[in-house]
């Protein structure tokens, strides 16, 4: 109640007290002292609480006296006056005095903003007490005006979750919900005091609208009191957007165009163009949001107003404008986009240079609406007309290739009959006119879209119309080549005898002098008649080479490329050596294209090319893109004496090290040479292979790698010569590194790089090898690196003490190794490293881990103390290994230790916390992996711990990430360990799922939500495919729970995408489509199907839930499009399942809105849903 600079003093008499409660100059807090200390008074002081009281409420009625209404002890004395007199009567007679009304409304707008940010409302509990005594009736302007004040102060409030429940105190005092009918009046008075709070709140909320409940529950009243039927509030709109347009800011006048889109049915096109007039006017910078919202809430305004609006804007000098409103406007009605084709054109070609991102949507948007209207071949009419009027300045529309691609992907719309009118209309007008290109460029989008998808019928249909270009008789146009060529593309026996016979004339002509602009087109069409007869292309390829030649870098590199990757064969059997090796040359400028032509695998086929590709490669080794493009290229095609030189250049430059350097040599490494200097030579593969243990620990440091992976050539080489160790030549080679690592590890301060050698080496002697000591050596010599560090703790040491533990560890884990003598010393070593550890509160993360892996393998019998051990490090995959190799060697002797840790761990969830949640949940399904059927105490212990999950984890304790692993976990298990699950764990697992799903769509980022949802559902669908049988007499508990993951789906609509509602609907099906059925006991094969019709016969009785809840849904809440259209698959199965007899009671059940929109819903089913044989 604050603290009080001096201690009041009370008066000993009772006259003195009552004169200083009574005197002006006395505060709240005064008084609130003096209350506080009535029971140890000794001054006779009768009825001095309801003295008090009375009191309390004059000041409050003191319009002058706002400080009484604005302390919080005024209204904590006013509750405990109210507890402490026991006499009704006397208390009804003083409130009767108080007036309500204006005190209420009055200290909600006084309310200090900052009290709500400490939930501090104590002032709504005095009035809920007063409301217990007395009926305080408000009229529908008092109510309004509380809420007024009630709704200014819900920014302030600290959570959602409290500003709901501020919101909603203030509701329940005024009793708003109790008005039914709304009238002119009412309305009037709602946008004096209601609307423009509202929306402030609004535009200042940072919260999902779709989830923040106060949004809700204010756009609710809105719809309400405003947007009815009997109101006229397209007045009461236009007065408002009047009287207050200096108040409503951009973000205000969208939410509230918005909740007209929301309330208003999609026949108010009108008001809702009206609605959008006005707020444009006055904030024009909204309307782009305003069609927006339009398109994605599937709510429009008449095709007349659209086309106004797009006439205005296409008028308008506001490019901006024009830029941001169109494609908006082209959406929402594919008509204005048919209708005004010539007009967007022309802005099209006009905006083409300025912003052609912009154009290039534009254009796809007419090709959509033709396509969506089935009016493509109209489209083409319109096109060829634009551009023959306007000449070559809009070829660009159906020559660049981004233009071209939008037609081609929508031609799969065209019908048979289509592709032959539209064909043939542009052949007729190419014979009639062969100067015009633009009938041509046509006919080859055509040919295009022909060879990306049409079916092999309409190609028959339409094969005798392409067939007529070799024939026309007036074709003397030079783009006749280009198109003779796709259409050779598409056919492969269309050509016809006498165009065959051409060829010569062809050749022999200055044509190809004649058509420079087409030359290419010339050549192509040149090179795929090659490929149908046989004839001297000589000339032609020296012409080609010539244009080649004089062409710009970019050019030559985009026409090598097409001439390599379309015409390889040709060019590998008739081009030079020379000319091939040209070609190579200009296609490595250009690394796409060069990764493209590698991805195709029938490249390597051609000798001619490959080599000269490997040779220039190998002759850039320098470059990461070469080195690349080496990697891709297979290893059979590289010569071994070009392996050996690229191995020797990439191992004798700086940049050996370097990744792109590595993994090529591995490529290359991958079919031995044994003739490289680092494969011949053991000095040379430690020098230029290994790196020091200072770069090995920098390098891994941000990537988080294992430096045994940065060491992999080293290894790569060794295992070569391992796996042929009787050749003399790796005979002679192993033979020598086992000497050279011997004398190393024999000195006191060997060098750096042979240690790790020595070390790479040791893991892999096999135990008949003659030089087996090696490996006590390398542990030895890593025991007294661990020692010299203890004893030092030098940073140039840290390298190498990380790269022994790994050594230890590896040697120990494989078998191949004796630590047993070693033991007491590393322990001794790891307590002596560790208390220097924590004596400078120094964290080494990476050291820590190391040495934890190694500790897991000493410390035997200890499981509780290495799990423990494990969440206070850094956690890696491996050190998940080494948990599960500790319980591997645990349950060898038997389940007893193991059963007890699991017992552990399940009761630990009662008392997790977020920094080692995640590690724990590592911990327990590392455990729950090596639950072994016969281990009947684990299955139970299993149980338990989710039981234990289930009941005390929320998502702020156990972290969104620890949720996703604990239940991918069990959605792996369900199928892997499926005994796990008993009938209790199953039925305890639903509303597991569905608690966490509320933990999730609450407390996390969109795509957290979605992934967590996602993951979520498949658990349920695996509970669904797996343990069916034990849902069959709890088809109730299946419905409860898809009847709340729908009201999740629809309450979180802005939040959960398309893909969490697939999801669903893939459970829905599921549900109603049972398979995993079969009964492996009886085994007789026609139990099957009559197991299937029982099963799906009680279903049918009880799926009826889910359906009648999706259709309650859809009406009150409405789903957006998307997620609509992705539940659908789930809708349709149920109705799939459902008879006659179970569609009439559900109709039956549902009042009218249902009954129209099931019969729409039941309607759509039977035109796209239901299955006919046709």
């Amino acid at each position: 109640m604050g603290d009080l600079t001096e201690e009041l003093s009370i008066p000993d008499n009772a006259q003195d007290l009552s004169k200083l409660l009574r005197s002006t100059s006395t505060k709240p807090h005064q008084i609130a002292e003096i209350v506080s200390k009535f029971d140890k008074l000794e001054t006779y002081f009768p009825k001095k609480e309801i003295f008090v009281l009375d009191l309390l409420i004059d000041r409050l009625n003191n319009g002058n006296l706002d400080d009484f209404k604005t302390s919080e002890h005024t209204w904590i004395i006013f509750t405990r006056l109210l507890d402490a007199i026991n006499d009704p009567i006397s208390i009804k007679k003083l409130l009767k005095k108080l007036k309500t009304v204006p005190v209420m409304i009055r200290t909600f707008f006084l309310w200090p903003k900052d009290k709500l940010l400490t939930r501090s409302v104590s002032f709504i509990k005095a009035f809920f007490a007063i409301n217990d005594y007395l009926i305080v009736n408000f009229s529908v302007e008092e109510s309004f005006q509380l809420l007024e004040h009630a709704i200014n102060g819900l920014s302030s409030c600290p959570t959602t979750d409290f500003a709901l429940s501020y919101l909603q105190d203030a509701c329940n005092l005024t009793h708003v919900d109790n008005i039914t009918t709304t009238d002119n009046k009412i309305a009037t008075c709602y946008c004096k005091h209601m609307l423009l709070p509202s929306l402030r709140y609004f535009a200042q909320t940072k919260n999902s609208a779709s989830s923040n409940q106060s949004f809700i529950r204010l756009s609710h009243f809105m719809g309400k009191f405003l947007l009815q039927p009997r109101i006229d509030y397209m007045k009461l709109n236009k007065k408002f957007v009047q009287e207050n347009a200096s108040e409503i800011t951009d973000d205000m006048a969208y939410y509230y165009f918005a909740t007209f889109v929301t309330f208003l049915s999609k026949d108010n096109f009108a008001q809702l163009e009206v609605i959008f007039t006005i707020l444009g006017a006055k904030k024009p910078s909204l309307e782009c949001r305003f069609l927006n919202l339009l398109s994605e809430s599937k709510k429009t305004v008449s095709q007349e107003f659209l086309e106004a609006l797009l006439l205005e804007m296409l008028a308008s000098t506001d490019e901006s404008g024009v830029l941001s409103l169109i494609p908006i406007i082209l959406k929402l009605d594919i008509e204005v986009a048919i209708k005004h084709i010539f007009r967007l054109l022309e802005l099209i070609q006009l905006e083409n240079l300025n912003d052609p991102l912009f154009s290039s949507h534009i254009w796809d948007l007419i090709i959509q609406s033709h396509a969506n209207a089935r009016e493509l071949s109209d489209f083409f009419a319109k096109i060829n007309e634009y551009c023959s009027r306007k000449g070559p300045d809009s070829y660009f529309l159906i020559n660049h290739p981004a233009y071209v691609k939008s037609i081609t992907k929508q031609l799969f719309t065209l019908s048979s009959l289509q592709w032959k009118n539209l064909l043939q209309t542009l052949l007729d007008q190419v014979n009639h006119d062969s100067t015009n290109r633009v009938p041509l460029y046509l006919i080859r989008i055509c040919l295009e879209g022909l060879s990306e998808g049409a079916s092999r019928a309409t190609l028959d249909e339409v094969k005798p119309i392409l067939s007529q270009v070799f024939t026309l008789e007036s074709f003397n146009n030079s783009l006749q080549w280009d198109l003779k060529y796709h259409i050779m593309e598409v056919y492969d026996d269309i050509v016809p005898a006498e165009e065959l016979e051409k060829i010569d004339y062809v050749l022999s002509s200055n044509i190809f002098d004649t058509t420079s602009a087409d030359v290419e087109e010339l050549f192509f069409y040149c090179f795929k008649l090659r490929e149908y007869i046989s004839f001297d292309l000589s000339d032609a390829k020296e012409k080609f080479m010539r244009h080649f030649e004089i062409l710009d870098e970019e050019r030559k590199s985009n026409l090598s490329y097409s001439v390599v990757s379309k015409f390889a064969t040709l060019v590998n059997n008739n081009f030079t050596r020379e000319q091939i090796s040209s070609l190579i040359d200009s296609l490595l400028l250009n690394s796409i294209n060069l990764s493209s032509l590698l991805k195709n695998d029938d490249i390597f086929e051609e000798t001619n090319i490959t080599y000269a590709l490997i040779n220039k490669l190998a002759s850039s080794y320098h470059q990461t893109l070469a080195q690349e493009a080496l990697i891709q290229i297979p290893i059979q095609c590289i010569n071994k004496n070009v392996r050996v030189a690229l191995i020797n250049n990439l191992t004798c430059e700086s940049f050996c090290l370097d990744s792109a350097t590595r993994e090529c040599l591995l490529h290359l490494l991958s079919s031995p040479t044994f003739k490289s200097n680092i494969e011949t030579n053991f000095y040379e593969l430690c020098e230029k292979t290994i790196m020091s243990p200072e770069m090995a620990i920098s390098e891994t440091g941000d990537e988080k790698k294992e430096i045994e992976d940065k060491i992999s050539i080293f290894e790569k080489v060794w295992t070569n010569h391992l796996s042929q160790a009787k050749e003399p030549v790796s005979e002679k080679f192993l033979e020598s590194g086992y000497d050279i690592v011997k004398q190393s590890m024999s000195l006191s301060n060997g060098d750096s790089k042979l240690i790790i050698a020595g070390f790479t080496i040791a893991k892999f002697l096999k135990p008949d090898n003659k030089y087996r000591d090696i490996q006590g050596m390398a542990i030895s010599y890593a025991v007294k690196i661990l020692e010299n560090y203890s004893e030092n703790f030098e940073s140039e040491t840290i390298p190498l003490f990380r790269i022994s533990m790994s050594t230890l560890y590896k040697i120990i884990t494989t078998g191949q190794g004796d630590i047993s003598k070693h033991k007491s010393r590393i322990l001794d070593i790891f307590s002596k490293i560790m208390l220097r550890y924590h004596s400078k509160k120094v964290y080494h993360a990476p050291e820590e881990q190391e040495m934890f892996l190694v500790h897991s393998l000493l410390t035997e019998n200890k499981l509780e103390y290495i799990f423990a051990e494990y969440l206070n490090i850094e956690h890696t995959d491996k050190c998940d290994s080494a948990l599960g190799f500790c319980l591997e060697e645990s349950l060898k002797q038997g389940p007893d230790a193991f059963n007890r840790l699991l017992w552990n761990s399940a009761k630990s969830f009662s008392t997790i916390s977020q920094p080692c949640a995640e590690k724990f949940v590592r911990v327990f399904i590392i455990m729950s992996k090596r639950i072994a059927r016969d281990n009947n105490l684990g299955h139970h212990l299993f149980v338990i711990a989710l039981l234990e999950a289930y009941t005390y984890c929320d998502i702020e304790k156990f972290g969104y990430k620890s949720y996703l692993l604990l239940f991918n976990a069990i959605k792996e298990f369900l199928v892997s360990k499926p005994w796990l699950f008993s009938q209790y764990c199953i039925e305890m697992l639903l509303p597991f799922c569905l608690k966490t799903l509320a933990f999730i769509v609450n407390h996390e980022s969109t795509d957290e939500i979605n992934e967590g949802f996602i993951n979520i559902i498949e658990v349920i669908d695996h509970m669904l495919l797996v343990h069916r049988f034990k849902f069959s007499n709890r088809h109730h508990l299946f419905n409860s729970v898809l009847c709340q993951i729908l009201e999740i789906i629809a309450i979180h609509d802005g939040t959960l995408c398309a893909n969490s509602a697939d999801a669903v609907a893939r459970l829905i099906t599921n549900y109603c489509e049972p398979y995993n059925v079969s009964n492996a006991q009886n085994g007789q094969k026609n139990n099957l199907s009559s197991k299937i019709s029982l099963i799906k016969q009680s279903i049918r009785k009880n799926v009826l839930v889910v359906l009648t809840k999706y259709i309650q849904l859809s009406i009150t809440t409405q789903f957006s499009l998307n997620i609509k259209k992705s539940l659908q698959p789930g809708i349709h199965a149920i109705f799939d399942i459902l008879s006659q007899n179970e569609l009439n009671q559900l109709n039956a059940f549902l009042d009218t809105p249902g009954k129209q929109y099931f019969k729409a819903l039941y309607l759509q089913y039977k035109k796209v849903g239901k299955w006919r044989e046709d």
